[in-house]
């Protein structure tokens, strides 16, 4: 029995603690390296326009540069002024304008960039400011939210590209030249935008103008003659009588003497 048991342990196989090397199969054993920390700059990436802006020297700026900040600093310029509302244009530049327009007898603009929530009695009184408003048209089938203005005379129709830039129901509306008619051709389309491109260069221009800086939203104020009094009735614009106090008939007693008194009484006929 003791030899039988020698056997079987010098046939057993010697294990090493391994059982991958007894099995059929073969386990190969892979460890992931831990990923390296990203900075914020690798993280998000600057665009390469300013990457290269960065990278070179600085007072050493191309011509491309120098002109792109000098268009910004312009646009800035443009967004203020704008805030701000520029000079209208002069009498002579509306009466030009004018001219050109198809139906010159009516003074109608064209106010861009509105809710299409706004009312017209909201755009009436916004538009008032600048003179009397004849009438407001809303187009019913409309992509985007515009609006027709008709002033009454040429002076409001002045006045009223003063309020080109300023908020009306949290929005900034821009106000255009127009033309009265419902249907306008392409031609006449393109007409209206060039001649809108001059008027925001005169108005640019109208900066440096002393004529374009007198006229503003503020009502012309206009001094009338003073209303004649009218004639007085005797009757009616008669003063009162003002009764003394007891206050005041107690003073008037204490300041008059004895003989006035008496010079009282006789004139009254009253024998002292």
């Amino acid at each position: 029995m003791v030899k039988q048991k020698r056997k079987i342990a010098a046939q057993l196989p010697a294990t090493n603690g391994n059982d991958s090397e007894g099995s059929d199969y073969e386990v190969e054993w892979q460890v992931k390296p831990t990923p390296a920390k990203l900075t914020k700059a690798e993280q998000f990436p600057l665009p390469a326009s300013v990457e290269k802006k960065l990278k070179k020297p600085p007072g050493k700026l191309n011509r491309q540069d120098s002109s792109s900040e000098e268009d910004e600093s312009e646009d800035d310029d443009e967004g203020k002024l704008g805030a701000n509302g520029l000079p209208t244009l002069t009498t002579a530049q509306i009466g030009a304008i004018l001219e050109t327009v198809k139906n010159n007898k009516r003074f109608v603009l064209m106010v861009k960039n509105l809710n299409f929530t706004t009312a017209k009695e909201e755009i009436h009184s916004h538009f008032s400011q600048a003179g009397t408003v004849k009438g407001v048209r809303i187009p019913k089938f409309r992509s985007s939210a515009f609006a027709f203005v008709e002033m009454a005379d040429p002076g409001g129709f002045q006045k009223a590209f003063l309020l080109d830039k300023s908020v009306l129901d949290g929005k900034k509306i821009s106000v255009n030249l127009s033309e009265s008619g419902n249907k306008k051709s392409v031609s006449r389309i393109q007409l209206l935008e060039k001649k809108n491109a001059e008027i925001r260069k005169l108005r640019k221009k109208n900066k440096k103008s002393s004529k374009a800086a007198e006229i503003s939203l503020a009502p012309d104020t206009v001094s009338l003659p003073a209303r004649p009094e009218p004639p007085k009735d005797k009757y009616l614009d008669k003063p009162k009588q003002k009764w003394l106090t007891k206050k005041e008939v107690k003073v008037l007693k204490r300041n008059t003497s004895l003989k006035a008194k008496f010079k009282n009484l006789s004139q009254k006929g009253v024998k002292a």
